[in-house]
């Protein structure tokens, strides 16, 4: 008896995360690990037994740049000349943008498809500040390093508005090209069929942005008459299992190049999660995952995966010094996520080459300082303080005294120095280009990567599995030897598991988006004279 193929049954729902997926005990959320879904397709590919692929797509939380890697192997997959199907109960913009790289797409009879078209939005706290008696005393380099704008202005400045209008140029450009090609339209009646959204599932059959609609049950027999064979579903563990201990005994002698992720706000001290779950890059874990690559013998190449908004000079820079060590070593390859900007792309710039996706938001090279100022809260509060102090600048890091003239020019002199001494000069260094040009693509502005490439400021445009492919060149391993990928991560704490997440059942609501934002940059500034730090979180939906 004939034995039947393979059908490779994914389904992607809620977050598809960098790194390992990390869980607390009170976690409802499903994660996906990137860098796992992306092997199991490669692998899939290349096995003879799988002729399709079902995938399902519900409410996906993932950035652009890890929807473009994910694609791009949906694409690679089908290019091995196999079927691949799409079921998608509802979907937004993220989850048809996916979908598209797939041959056939189905929708639920009752679900919705959110083709709106793309927005980006800022959000401005001066009022909501000023009403509390706060005051932000934010100072930057750079004309377009307007992180600052959210606490000190009431709306965007021309050169914030400039780069956040190119920077949605860029990603609508990238969506439209995706979509035209996945459903084999011009751009302009992928333009117009967006101006007409959203629609019902009907109405999408009708507009041919889907194949049709059926319930999840009725998928395999569909498949079954695309592929015109019987098929078996299995699940990707029965394709990839990933790394067991076996399999590590097995392969131990093999060459290997290591991931290391820096994911989350650059600080000092160990990676950790915050109170809010969100992973904390530590510049003392990252530096000690560095360090034992450089010395392995076993590891012959290094691809740093950063996916970060950017943190503290300080942390910044400790991380940058432990890349430029293993540069001297062995080849270092640096991956650009959905973001690595200002101190994320600051650490990156050590590194032999550096690839990001086309709609990587990157760039910011430029630098911020300051405090926030309570001493009007105080006289409101009717709080009386006197100080007693010895020097001239002793309540320079107070929260209740505003900077003094003299004091602010000593702020504004530290960070113009690292701008100029540190920042331009490493990234000159590192991109083997001229200060001044530098400088014209410095200046605090955001880029995405395909801009960014164009300026030198990035080698080529692609995602982890290019990355891990440029490490092994660069390390002189043939493309047909095999070699083994060992992916650094720390050890989650049992104060990690203990901590409830946004999501858990624990916590009555999920502060917006732009609350943790500010929260996340009220917490920065505090104690630290000089930031790396995107000038906005920019969220296109």
């Amino acid at each position: 008896m004939k034995r039947k193929k393979l059908c490779l049954e994914i389904e992607l729902k809620d977050e598809i995360v960098e790194g390992r997926p990390e869980h607390s005990v009170f976690s409802r959320r499903v994660k996906t690990s990137l860098h796992y879904l992306l092997e199991v397709l490669k692998r899939a590919a290349e096995n003879p037994r799988v002729a399709a692929l079902l995938l399902t797509v519900d409410r996906l939380d993932a950035g652009w740049a890890r929807l473009c890697s994910i694609r791009r192997a949906l694409l690679r997959f089908r290019a091995s000349g196999k079927f691949a199907c799409c079921y998608m109960p509802s979907a937004g913009n993220g989850e048809y943008f996916l979908a598209t790289a797939c041959d056939a797409l189905y929708m639920a009879p009752a679900g919705s498809l959110n083709l709106v078209g793309l927005a980006g939005e800022v959000f401005f706290l001066r009022e909501l500040l000023g009403r509390f008696g706060l005051k932000a005393e934010l100072h930057s380099v750079g004309e377009f390093k307007s992180a600052a704008e959210m606490f000190t202005r009431t709306s965007m400045s021309p050169e914030a508005r400039l780069q956040l209008e190119e920077l949605l140029d860029d990603f609508v450009d990238e969506f439209h090209s995706a979509l035209a090609s996945g459903r084999s339209m011009e751009k302009d009646k992928v333009r117009e069929l967006i101006d007409a959204g959203p629609y019902s599932a009907r109405e999408a059959v009708s507009a041919r942005l889907i194949e049709g609609i059926c319930y999840r049950d009725e998928l395999e027999a569909k498949l079954e008459e695309k592929v015109g064979c019987p098929l078996r579903l299995v699940p990707p563990p029965r394709i990839f299992k990933g790394e067991g201990f076996i399999r590590r005994l097995l392969t131990c002698r093999r060459p290997r190049i290591a991931v290391i992720d820096v994911v989350g706000q650059i600080v000092t001290g160990e990676s950790r999660r915050d109170r809010a779950g969100r992973h904390l890059a530590g510049s003392e874990t990252i530096g000690q995952f560095l360090d034992h690559a450089r010395k392995s013998k076993r590891v012959r190449a290094v691809v740093l995966r950063v996916d970060s908004p950017g943190g503290t000079g300080e942390a910044s820079d400790e991380i940058w010094r432990k890349v430029a060590l293993v540069k001297k070593a062995k080849p270092i390859v640096a991956s650009l996520g959905d973001v690595a900007a200002s101190g994320g792309y600051y650490i990156s710039v050590p590194a032999s080459r550096i690839i990001a996706e086309p709609t990587t938001i990157t760039g910011s090279i430029g630098v911020l300082g300051g405090k926030f100022v309570a001493q009007e809260l105080m006289t409101r509060l009717l709080v009386r303080r006197e100080v007693i102090s010895r020097g001239l600048h002793a309540e320079f890091d107070s929260l209740f005294s505003p900077f003094s003239s003299a004091e602010l020019e000593n702020l504004r002199r530290h960070l113009e120095e690292f701008y100029r001494e540190d920042f331009l000069k490493k990234v000159a260094d590192g991109r083997s280009l001229p200060e001044d040009a530098v400088d014209r693509a410095g200046r605090g502005r955001v880029w995405t990567a395909r801009r960014a490439a164009g300026l030198g400021l990035l080698d080529e445009l692609g995602g982890p599995m290019e990355a891990c492919n440029e490490a092994r060149q660069l390390a002189g391993i043939p493309e047909k030897g095999k070699i083994r990928i060992v992916h650094y991560h720390r050890r989650p704490r049992l104060r990690d598991l203990l901590t409830p997440e946004f999501a858990s059942p624990f916590r009555l609501a999920e502060p917006a988006p732009q609350v943790r934002e500010s929260l996340e940059l009220l917490s920065l500034v505090r104690g630290v004279s000089v930031l790396l730090w995107m000038p906005f979180k920019i969220r296109i939906r």
